[in-house]
C-alpha cells in the first residue's frame, strides 16, 4: 500500500496514483494520519517501533503493509472553531507527531524534512549557502550588515547594481538610487540589512532522487551544474527538492531551493517527468518482502 498524504484535488498526487494504479500497486490518498476521520495508533520502545493506522472505511494497516509514502503535502488543522492559542498547541503537537511518525518507518518516504525545514521549509537562500558552495553551486554575493557605507560600497562593486534581500520575504527591491539608499540607511539603523546581486530570470529544475527534471530547456550549463545538483539534495538529505538557478554576473547560479516544491510550476513535460522519477523513489523498496495483509483496501481515494 502507498500512502499520499494530503490533498485529492492535488494533481501531483492524482497523477502518481494513476501511475501506481498503471502498475498494479494499490494507494490511498489520506489527508493526514490524524486528519478525522483516519485514526493512527503508534507504539515505541528502546527495541521496536509499531503502527497501526485505520482509514475513513474502517480498513487498517500496519507500518509493515506500507510500502511508500508521499508525505510532501500533508493537509493540517481546519481552524474552524478553535481558539487561536489551542489551534497553535494543537497544530503543534500535531506536526511533532507525524514527523516522528514519518521518521519511524521503514519504507521509501518522500518530503519526509529533517526537523529545522519541517517547521520552517521556506528559509532564505544564505541558510543554504555553505552546501551549495560545497557542492560546487554558486549563489548570488550577498552581504548583510548594519553599517550604512560598507552597504554602499558592497553597491557600488557590483556593476549590475544591488537589491534589498530581506531574509523574512521572497520580495526582491532593486536600489536605485539616493532615496532607496537612505531608506536603506534608516532601516540599518534599527537592524541589519540583507543586501544581494541581482540576477536574471529564474528557472525551476527539481531534484528527484538521481533525476534531474528542468522546467523547459535545460540551460546551456546543465551538464556542469546537475552534478553538483544531486550533490546538493543526497547532502540537504532531500529525495524531492526544487531549486530555481538564474544568471548573475559571476555565472549561472541557485537563487533559491524549495524542499516543498510547488508541481503547479512545472509544465506538462516536466510533470510527467517529475512523476516517474517519484514512482522510482517511492517503489524502490518493493519486494522486500512486506507484509500483505492490505491487499483487501480499495485502489484510489
Amino acid at each position: 500500500m502507498y500512502l499520499l498524504m494530503g490533498s485529492e484535488l492535488d494533481p501531483c498526487y492524482q497523477m502518481i496514483g494513476a501511475a501506481l494504479a498503471a502498475r498494479g500497486l494499490e494507494w490511498r490518498i489520506v489527508e493526514g494520519p490524524f486528519n478525522d476521520p483516519v485514526r493512527l495508533s503508534w507504539y515505541l520502545d528502546n527495541d521496536r517501533s509499531v503502527s497501526r493506522l485505520v482509514l475513513d472505511d474502517g480498513a487498517t494497516i500496519t507500518d509493515a503493509d506500507i510500502s511508500g509514502v508521499m508525505a510532501g503535502n500533508i493537509l493540517w488543522m481546519n481552524p474552524e472553531g478553535w481558539q487561536p492559542e489551542d489551534l497553535a498547541y494543537v497544530h503543534t503537537e500535531t506536526q511533532a507527531a507525524i514527523l516522528g511518525w514519518l521518521w519511524s518507518l521503514r519504507c521509501p518516504v518522500v518530503g519526509r524534512l529533517a526537523a529545522d525545514l519541517w517547521y520552517r521549509p521556506q528559509v532564505p537562500i544564505a541558510f543554504w549557502q555553505p552546501l551549495l558552495s560545497r557542492c560546487g553551486l554558486l549563489t548570488p554575493e550577498v552581504l548583510v550588515s548594519n553599517v550604512e557605507h560598507e552597504s554602499r560600497a558592497f553597491g557600488e562593486r557590483l556593476k549590475e547594481g544591488v537589491v534589498y534581500a530581506p531574509f523574512t520575504s521572497a520580495a526582491r527591491y532593486l536600489v536605485e538610487g539616493e532615496a532607496d539608499w537612505s531608506g536603506i540607511a534608516t532601516m540599518q539603523s534599527y537592524s541589519p540589512v540583507c543586501m544581494a546581486q541581482p540576477h536574471g530570470a529564474a528557472q525551476a529544475v527539481c531534484v528527484v532522487g538521481e533525476r534531474i527534471v528542468w522546467e523547459g530547456e535545460p540551460p546551456p550549463e546543465s551538464a556542469r551544474l546537475e552534478p553538483g545538483l544531486r550533490r546538493f539534495a543526497k547532502g540537504a538529505g532531500l529525495n524531492f527538492v526544487e531549486l530555481a538557478v538564474a544568471r548573475t554576473s559571476t555565472g549561472m547560479s541557485v537563487v533559491a531551493v524549495e524542499p516543498l516544491p510547488f508541481f503547479g510550476r512545472f509544465g506538462e513535460a516536466a510533470r510527467q517527468a517529475i512523476v516517474e522519477a517519484l514512482i522510482e523513489v517511492l517503489t524502490a523498496g518493493a519486494g522486500a518482502g512486506r507484509s500483505s495483509a492490505a491487499t483487501y483496501i480499495r485502489q484510489g481515494a
